[in-house]
């Protein structure tokens, strides 16, 4: 029987001692290491080349007006994550940042402040060279996956740290953050996430105090990034439970360096009134513990889907049943189980028990994104170990220490390697490559759409306007159109709906209706201004400045019926009455006469 090369004693024999100096770091620059690097890169431009080209997204929008000094509510270079606090929130509505339909208490507000700082810092020096913020998106990148890199090849022979290199470098976790400026503090969190998991491995095997110092500052560093870095705790916490053989208390000990900045960050949050609450998009487990915990599950079960599946996009959509997220999960622990437990037994001691915390670790690692929509692009701590366990797979499956016939346990091995191998190393460069085409496609329809505004309603970037029907993206028109034309002084968004009726009382007054099975209002588990459990009611009544909106019907998801009052005639009231559809935004060519109505269509 053939033998080849142990994919083990190959990663002990090359790979650099823990902890080693600047000698071994050079001698690991091989040409193999090279040739690794230079794929990397080429291969992350190909598939982030649409996301490396895509405008302005959602939030962008805002935080150029924060940069700029034009948002509604000041805000420092600490405090582009703070979106919706008690201090301003009667301010965003009375202007129209928030519609009359957002929870009273709608909180929004993330404390990123190195990421918030580095964001202002790129919008005011690189503002308007969208391409260039983009290229700094790019640079984080490859510093995350330079450092997961460091980590992994720890234990790991060089074929297995590779696979898992590139694999993690071209995961669809990556698409959005680099497409979308706003979300790049994923990979600010990962950057140094990673390094501080290294340098806390070598202290717990080493035992020397520098390496547990330089894990806390980087943990710190990775959490002042933002609140994904909360997902190394659960890489820590494996590594205690597995690879540790101490005492409780011991264990505890070892936590430090990573609990230790973890409760700073997250007493300087609460002390800050940062979170998210009201909204249906995030379910904060500090603020809303209830709330968290009633989405948890199928959340949990869509992001393990998404995790190994390599889905690339947002894939538990509304059109997409719950259920088959556990369908998925279920089939996948059946198929994939086996053969991932063998290949890990394969391994010698000291990868094998690395690869079982991380497997552990990756799992861990999720408990803190349940708190947003699953996902592709809050996987990005998990991919660490998810990836590697794929490697793993792959170089036991591929690279055998004994060739036999394929038949039995190792047919099955190499089946579920084939399809992980297909679905990690060409399924997903695809996807991302598919994802950051769709973010630049809406992001150029939303500009498209602006810039016809901009044309349809040359008032519209000074005077008020009335937004009778729009889509998801209407709100964050206000902020785009302040791009060097100016901020409306106000932004009235009435609906978010398809077809819907006006129908005019008097000089002030007329409804808006849609059918007894529609809503007015965008609502469901992802509405960002109002969660799913407290509906609009009928009777609810809402002033914001010049108007008034009066709920006079209601079904189980929200208004069907509206009346709206305005302090002066409605032809006065404003200097545009517009509705965005499908072809963008239109100004109506009428108002209905008092006792008349118009349908609005999409």
């Amino acid at each position: 029987m053939m033998t080849t090369a142990d994919s083990s004693s190959e990663g002990a024999a090359s790979a650099p001692p823990p902890g080693g100096g600047a000698a071994e770091r050079i001698a690991h620059w091989t040409p193999r290491a090279r040739t690794l690097w230079l794929v990397v890169v080429l291969g992350g431009l190909l598939a982030y080349l649409p996301a490396l080209t895509a405008p302005l997204q959602l939030d962008d929008y805002l935080h150029a007006s924060m940069a700029n000094g034009t948002f509604p509510a000041p805000r420092g270079p600490t405090e582009l994550y703070d979106f919706v606090s008690d201090r301003d929130r009667a301010v965003l509505m009375d202007r129209g940042v928030l519609p009359w339909w957002s929870h009273p208490g709608l909180t929004i507000r993330f404390f990123r402040p190195l990421s918030s700082v580095v964001l202002w810092a790129s919008h005011r020096a690189l503002g308007g060279h969208v391409v260039a913020m983009h290229a700094v998106s790019f640079a984080w990148w490859l510093l995350a996956v330079g450092a997961v890199h460091l980590l992994v090849r720890r234990w790991f022979a060089p074929r297995t740290t590779a696979l898992a290199t590139l694999a993690f470098a071209l995961a669809p976790c990556h698409a959005l953050p680099l497409a979308w400026l706003a979300n790049f503090e994923v990979l600010v969190s990962i950057t140094f996430g990673a390094l501080g998991l290294a340098s806390y491995t070598r202290w717990r095997e080493g035992g020397r105090a520098r390496d547990a110092v330089l894990a806390a500052l980087a943990f710190g560093l990775s959490l002042l990034g933002g609140e994904y870095a909360l997902c190394f705790g659960g890489y820590v916490l494996a590594y205690e439970l597995i690879a540790r053989r101490d005492g409780i208390a011991r264990r505890g000990l070892g936590l430090l360096p990573f609990a230790a900045p973890a409760t700073a960050y997250l007493w300087a949050r609460a002390r800050l009134g940062c979170g998210a609450f009201g909204s249906g998009f995030y379910a904060d487990p500090l603020r809303d513990p209830l709330g968290f915990l009633r989405k948890a599950p199928w959340r949990f079960a869509a992001l393990l889907d998404d995790a190994w599946l390599s889905f690339g996009s947002e894939t538990w959509g509304r059109g997409t049943p719950r259920g088959l997220a556990w369908v998925l999960l279920a089939g996948g622990l059946v198929a994939c189980a086996a053969p991932i437990r063998r290949a890990i037994a394969a391994l010698d001691p000291a990868p094998r028990t690395a690869a079982k915390w991380l497997l552990l670790g990756s799992v861990i690692a999720m408990a803190p994104v349940l708190a947003v929509k699953p996902s592709s692009r809050v996987l990005g701590a998990s991919a660490i170990g998810v990836t590697l366990i794929v490697a793993v797979l792959l170089d036991h499956a591929w690279f055998p220490r004994t060739v036999g016939p394929r038949r039995g346990a190792r047919e099955l091995t190499g089946v579920v390697a084939t399809l992980l191998g297909f679905l990690h190393l060409v399924h997903a460069p695809i996807a991302s490559f598919a994802q950051g085409l769709e973010a630049r496609r809406t992001g150029a329809q939303f500009a498209a759409h602006l810039e016809q505004l901009r044309r349809t309603v040359p008032s519209a970037t000074r005077d008020d306007v009335v937004v009778v029907r729009g889509l998801a993206e209407m709100f964050f028109a206000p902020f785009a159109l302040d791009a060097g034309h100016g901020f409306p002084r106000r932004w009235r968004v009435l609906s978010q709906t398809g077809h819907v009726l006006m129908l005019r009382h008097d000089a002030r007054t007329f409804d808006l209706v849609v059918g007894p099975d529609d809503c007015m209002t965008w609502s469901g588990p992802d509405d960002l201004f109002r969660g799913e459990e407290t509906p609009v009611r009928a009777g609810k009544a809402v002033a914001l400045g010049g108007m008034r909106a009066l709920v006079l019907e209601a079904n189980a998801h929200g208004a069907t019926r509206v009346r709206f009052t305005f302090d002066v005639p409605l032809e006065a009231a404003s200097s545009a009455w517009v509705h965005e559809g499908l072809d963008g935004f239109e100004q109506l060519p009428r108002l209905p006469s008092p006792g008349f109505a118009i349908p609005i269509e999409p």
